[in-house]
């Protein structure tokens, strides 16, 4: 590892050409500065460098969880943090910095040191020679402090005579580089260039910082993991917040694999052979090979092989880090991607989109052309070789979401069970020992649901407790409908039998009545909102009245209208018009602005004619003389000639008004009052509306509890 240095080094005057950069401020720019803004993006191409020049162990030092400067408005202030990045790799000399090093844009892999580094021979993830500039989207100086070559004579950091390797010692500054001009830039050298180190290996300190927060050390150490996808027993990365003491406890971590858990059962591997062959080299999760599948594909009688693997994820993305497929190139991440650039609107797009993670390995996407963009965040798809990929990704998502259907379901019922609390409701709704064929059932009705409701849904609590409820209604009259069958097709039916259709009989009957009761409840709660709403439309109330009529009388039901009382009030509607010359709105209220007139329904042979005030109007001669039109019209056209076919089916009419308090003359309050005494008008304040309707189905859904709870106990 190579020497730690002082934050602030000491430095001396450059001999002239020392070290020299040659570099155009568009490359800087356009490859440095613009594509890196985040601290672990930076470090990840530091991180790099290292692995390229045979380290095995990275040290990362930083103010973890802290950002590295202040802001006042526009002006940064500096806290003096310093970011370093050790290693203990093959170093370089200062020949070597000026050959390699200070070359940006120069290809590592064309130069004599090819495609492989020279101690353990692993494919280099550098290409394009520019990751070194990558600091200067975070910071303002770069220190490079590194050792190399073969041992040789010469004075260590203290002045003494000692065997060692070379060292380098350069500062760069980004506002020396960036100017409009090209020129060849000489960065300033450090104090220890020229010494010997004991050991080889290399040390980037960054300084003068923009406003970028370096993430907590295990939100870094796991962008870290995700970045690389490296298996090797003799490489090691290492963070330590230099916040912390060496007594804290979370004072260092190792960076270790990128780990996500899959869904049992879904995985699909891919093991292409050492020469390239990739059929049948696709595995399901039994190690049987697909016959459709390959591990990559060919272009040009060329094989592309392609390894790792495809799978659900056990629980849905938790960041963004886990989000999909991750494509790496020589170990280091080229691109992630959930859907390969599927289209939406495919089936089962949403359990992709949430769940499909993989890790593959494509060492090809760089090697004769580089499909990588600069800051590896995405493949160029639009090439012909990244178009082939892209189509063999997508029948990859294909393939596992046809493997991973039922799993997928088994996971959401397991959720459903978890959520819903289910083994003890269906307990506790059917708890005795003779109950065993309903407590089945339910269970079996739950599980049909479980299994076809997206996995996003069964985290919906009401939406899980409205099927709940639903099963625990249904279980009961799906086994009485089961028993009656059996029965029908016996010879006999036993008084054994009958005894058991009568008692699940009542079951069916009373779940069924409180799920009423309950659904009743709860629209009755809404109609409670809507009338503290001071914006709320009589609109909105009439809508209610159409779709739940039992809330003017609690035993009245909603009605699908026969064809008779459609036709009455069509026609009704049109007599009103060629009356007055207004046109009735009934039960369409589609424009909020339009004032609602009233609810036409039908029930026990008779057209009840329904008026909703909002809560604390006052009702007013205008509206009286509108109450007493309707009620002259309909008793017109009642008794209108060619009419008496609707008479015979509706001989009577009723008005219900749901209105406050009225503030009337003394004519008009004669004819209100005339209208109540012969039975024409039901007048009903608010608080009586609510309350009577309140009470009534309470009572019901109260006694519905009683007998169920009876029933468990026979």
């Amino acid at each position: 590892m190579a020497k730690t240095l002082a934050a602030k080094p000491v430095t001396r005057p450059a001999p002239s050409g020392k070290y020299v950069m040659t570099i155009s401020r568009m490359t800087v720019d356009k490859l440095g500065v613009k594509l890196y803004d985040r601290v672990s993006a930076v470090i990840a191409e530091l991180v790099s460098n290292s692995y390229d020049a045979d380290a095995t162990k990275v040290t990362i030092k930083a103010p973890m969880g802290e950002y590295l400067a202040g802001r006042n408005k526009e002006q940064l202030i500096d806290k003096g943090y310093t970011v370093e990045v050790a290693d203990n790799g093959s170093g370089m000399t200062p020949d070597e910095v000026n050959k390699y090093y200070l070359r940006v844009g120069a290809e590592r892999r064309k130069d004599e040191r090819g495609d492989k580094s020279k101690k353990y021979g692993r494919k280099v993830m550098g290409r394009k020679g520019v990751g070194k500039l990558a600091p200067f989207g975070i910071c303002n100086q770069i220190e490079i402090f590194t050792a190399g070559g073969t041992k040789i004579a010469g004075k260590d950091a203290t002045g003494k005579t000692a065997n060692g390797y070379l060292t380098a010692h350069l500062i760069l500054q980004r506002d020396g580089i960036l100017k409009d001009e090209d020129f060849d830039y000489e960065p300033t050298v450090g104090a220890l260039d020229g010494t010997v180190a004991s050991k080889t290996g290399t040390t980037i300190t960054l300084r003068s910082f923009e406003y970028r927060k370096v993430p907590s050390i295990d939100e870094f150490s796991r962008a870290l993991a995700q970045r690389f996808g490296i298996k090797s027993s003799n490489w090691h990365v290492e963070l330590i917040d230099a916040l912390k003491t060496p007594t804290d406890p979370a004072h260092k971590q190792a960076v270790g694999d990128f780990d996500v858990v899959t869904m049992e059962n879904t995985k699909i591997s891919f093991t292409p052979l050492a020469d390239g062959t990739i059929d049948k080299r696709a595995f399901d999760m039994n190690g049987k090979p697909f016959t459709d599948l390959g591990a990559g594909f060919r272009l040009d009688n060329k094989n592309y092989p392609i390894s790792g693997w495809v799978a659900y994820a056990k629980d849905p993305y938790k960041d963004d880090l886990m989000a999909g497929v991750r494509i790496y190139c020589r170990g280091k991440i080229a691109a992630q991607t959930t859907v390969f650039n599927r289209k939406a609107g495919f089936t089962g797009e949403h359990d992709v989109r949430s769940y499909l993670v993989g890790e593959l390995h494509a060492d090809w996407l760089d090697e004769q052309e580089d499909l990588i963009q600069t800051d590896r965040r995405d493949i160029l798809w639009s090439h012909e070789l990244g178009q082939e990929f892209e189509t063999w990704g997508q029948i990859v998502i294909r393939k596992i979401g046809t493997q991973s259907r039922d799993p997928m379901k088994k996971k959401t019922w397991e959720r459903f069970k978890e959520i819903a609390k289910l083994d003890k409701r269906v307990h506790d709704e059917f708890p005795r020992e003779d109950q065993a064929s309903l407590r089945e059932r339910a269970m079996k009705i739950a599980e049909l649901v479980g299994k076809t409701i997206r996995a996003d849904e069964v985290e919906d609590k009401e939406h899980v407790e409205h099927f709940v409820q639903l099963s625990l209604m249904l279980a009961p009259v799906i086994t009485l409908d089961e028993q009656l069958r059996a029965a029908g097709d016996s010879t006999d039916s036993p008084l054994a039998v009958v005894t058991e259709i009568l008692r699940t009989a009542r079951v069916a009957e009373l779940a069924s009545f409180g799920r009423i009761a309950e659904d009743r409840i709860r629209v009755i709660e809404r109609v409670e909102t809507l009338k503290d709403d001071k914006n709320t439309l009589e609109s909105a109330f009439q809508t209610l009245i159409q779709t739940s009529p039992w809330l003017i009388d609690p035993q009245w039901s909603p009605i699908t209208a026969n064809q008779s009382f459609s036709t009455l009030r069509k026609e009704f509607v049109k007599f009103y018009k060629q009356r007055t010359k207004e046109t009735l709105n009934l039960e369409v209220f589609s424009d909020p602005k339009k004032r609602a007139d009233f609810v036409m329904s039908n029930q026990d042979n008779a057209i009840q004619i329904i008026e909703i005030k909002q809560p604390h109007h006052k009702l007013t001669d205008e509206e009286v003389n509108r109450i007493v039109k309707y009620r002259d019209l309909m008793d017109e056209f009642l008794n209108l000639s060619g009419h008496e076919q609707f008479k015979t089916l509706f001989p009577n009419f009723r008005i219900t008004l749901v209105c406050d308090t009225v503030k009337l003359d003394g004519t008009h309050r004669q004819a209100f009052e005339g209208m109540k005494a012969n039975g024409q008008l039901q007048h009903i304040t608010w608080k009586a509306f609510l309350l009577r309707t309140r009470q009534m189905h309470k009572s019901f859904l109260d006694e519905a509890d009683r007998l169920k709870r009876e029933a468990k106990k026979a």
